[in-house]
């Protein structure tokens, strides 16, 4: 890993944006210094008005730098996205070896000639993540490092996103000053810091149910196989709280976060709660119970479409729609939205797999509150930063990752 350099993360979120300054020691991750503010500007996970979230992240940034008393120019910065315009792909890329034993680096061309033959002006590749190797017909291999043939031959997982979101992203930073180093898919970074090697070996599901995003990756055999996002998370309950409560989003908000329950099951019939009307409107009292039925009938509509990617993804690579029979580590929940009282029942039910929440562990530095799961993307930011600043691959673009966006799109960058 690059020395005497420090690194920035900023989760730019719905609802919050979340910045880290840390660094790796000998003993682990070290975080100095965390920032959060309230998103602006950005409608399930895309910006929709830069002047509003460049302020955001302004915002979370300062405040990061001012506890961490880092320096700005001695860090490298990474950011997130999500959204539904996130899209998982495969590709191949094919090298002949001069030499018998492969090398580093005729991995590494193989890689980029899997991403050469997917390229597109209006998709980016965020990520170009190995499944299996070939050698001279002979598959399944995970590290070909070292082995001789004539043929390597490469299966990738491609994540991708729309261009011109990427670009509307990075230019808020760039009007901040900010020179971004990496640009990290937010699902494969919760997955980073909650996962064990061996639940990606037996096969696991991830769930970042986020305020605005719900964003799902699927691991066997210790290979991402499939990346989504889609545009609903807890900003949705909010909503149908407030619509079925007549009352207002915040008040909603804060039902939600002291009463919310999503398995009426699990809810005293008796139980009555007032609830605050519009305007002058007077107080309304309503069963706690018919909250939980709000509730559990929109978590229970968000997980089904979660399970119908899923599937449709099982009928294709396997021909069957068991999710059972790939993922025996089961489920693992996180996002600030995965704390709701029930869902881990309720999931576990849906999908007759067990289910646990997902922390981010293992932290030094400032105190226990970033153990929680609506930071798990932004600690796993880190994790994908170390494994890339310490890949040979590597190199800090001159003018960061916009200046090198511009020359592969260039004209998405015309003013």
């Amino acid at each position: 890993m690059a020395k005497n350099h420090g690194i920035l993360v900023v989760d730019v979120g719905t609802t919050k944006i979340c910045a880290m300054v840390g660094e790796f020691k000998e003993d682990g991750l070290w975080i100095t210094g965390m920032g959060v503010s309230p998103s602006y500007g950005l409608k399930k996970g895309v910006v929709i008005d830069i002047e509003e979230a460049t302020t955001s992240i302004r915002e979370a940034v300062d405040k990061a730098l001012t506890q961490s008393k880092a320096d700005l120019d001695k860090l490298i910065t990474y950011t997130s996205i999500a959204g539904t315009h996130i899209k998982t792909t495969s590709g191949m890329g094919t090298k002949v070896l001069k030499e018998q034993e492969v090398t580093y680096e005729d991995v590494r061309d193989a890689i980029e000639i899997a991403q050469a033959g997917s390229k597109s002006e209006d998709r980016r590749i965020l990520h170009a993540l190995p499944k299996e190797f070939v050698i001279d017909h002979q598959k399944g291999i995970i590290n070909p490092v070292g082995m001789t043939g004539k043929r390597l031959e490469v299966h990738v997982n491609l994540i991708t996103c729309n261009a011109s979101t990427l670009q509307n992203l990075l230019r808020c930073f760039q009007k901040l000053g900010l020179e971004v180093n990496g640009v990290v898919f937010q699902g494969l970074a919760s997955a980073e810091a909650v996962l064990t090697p061996e639940e990606k070996d037996l096969g696991v599901i991830v769930i970042d149910f986020g305020g605005g995003t719900t964003d799902v990756v699927a691991y066997w055999n210790g290979v991402l196989r499939l990346a989504f996002s889609l545009p609903v998370g807890g900003e949705l309950l909010t909503n149908d709280l407030a619509i079925g409560l007549r009352t207002s989003k915040q008040i909603a908000e804060e039902i939600k976060k002291e009463k919310g329950v999503c398995l009426r099951e699990l809810v005293n019939g008796d139980e009555i709660i007032e609830v605050p009307g519009i305007g002058n409107r007077p107080v309304r009292k309503v069963n706690r119970q018919f909250i939980a039925e709000i509730l559990e009938l929109r978590v229970k509509e968000l997980f089904e479409l979660v399970a119908r990617e899923l599937k449709k993804y099982m009928l294709e690579e396997t021909g069957k729609l068991d999710i059972r029979s790939k993922f025996g580590s089961g489920i693992v929940l996180t996002g600030g939205s995965s704390q709701l009282p029930g869902l881990i029942l309720t999931v576990d039910q849906m999908f007759d797999l067990p289910t646990r929440i997902g922390l981010p562990s293992n932290l030094n530095g400032i105190g226990d509150e970033i153990l929680a799961p609506q930071f798990s993307t932004a600690v796993g930011m880190f994790y994908y930063a170390k494994t890339e600043l310490e890949s040979e691959e590597f190199d800090f673009p001159e003018g960061g990752l916009l200046e090198k966006l511009k020359r592969a799109f260039g004209k998405f960058f015309k003013k």
